[in-house]
């Protein structure tokens, strides 16, 4: 059992937290998981279909479309869960201790409330699309059954940014994600700082003096 995890599990408010954790990170990975699978299948038998039987299939462009938009929404989700979201950090790098954990919880707080917000939205927009009743050309299948996990997946993002700022609010130490310490960006000061200490020392005075 990692670290973080053994810390949680002593009480049973972390034991539920960390089950939740674990039910969601497995809801993402059934999700992604078949998405990928299902395109893939679909895109070769598409390609041999046309090739072999000079037929490929017609309703290919329109599952391929519905599968990406899965794809990244519920991939957001994913993404937050390991802490592997694109951020802007130019700032909060130079920060430090209570600074910086103040910082990652304003930006892990901010980020759960739009990933709500956008959620409760994409319910609102389901439920237009499902009043218009469109449907795909060549399945017939409603628009809205295809993009019924937009709302999930983005849901999903902000129960774990959500998490990660409950993590922060109880750890002492930073975490970027629910069971992910923040080291990489320190390891990788500390790895600039020893490379400009080795260049400095490893100027010849002597050439320095000419």
């Amino acid at each position: 059992m990692p670290e973080a995890q053994g810390k949680l599990s002593r009480s049973w408010p972390g034991r539920a937290l960390i089950r939740l954790d674990w039910l969601i990170g497995w809801i993402e990975n059934i999700i992604l998981s078949g998405a990928i699978l299902l395109m893939a299948t679909i895109n070769i038998a598409n390609v041999l279909g046309d090739n072999l039987l000079k037929q490929g299939l017609p309703f290919a462009g329109e599952i391929n479309q519905a599968l990406l938009v899965i794809i990244t929404f519920v991939g957001v989700a994913k993404a937050a869960r390991h802490g592997r979201n694109i951020r802007m950090s130019a700032i909060y790098d130079q920060l430090r201790g209570r600074w910086r954990k103040g910082a990652n919880l304003i930006i892990t707080t901010g980020s759960a409330a739009v990933m709500f917000y956008l959620a409760y939205y994409a319910v609102i927009y389901e439920a237009q699309v499902r009043s218009i009743g469109q449907a795909t050309p060549s399945l017939g299948i409603p628009i809205w059954i295809l993009y019924l996990l937009v709302p999930i997946g983005l849901f999903l993002a902000g129960l774990q940014y959500l998490l990660t700022t409950v993590r922060n609010l109880i750890s002492k130490e930073l975490y970027r994600s629910f069971m992910e310490r923040e080291v990489y960006e320190e390891a990788d000061l500390n790895a600039a700082e020893g490379a400009e200490q080795r260049d400095d020392s490893s100027i010849d005075p002597s050439k320095e003096a000419r």
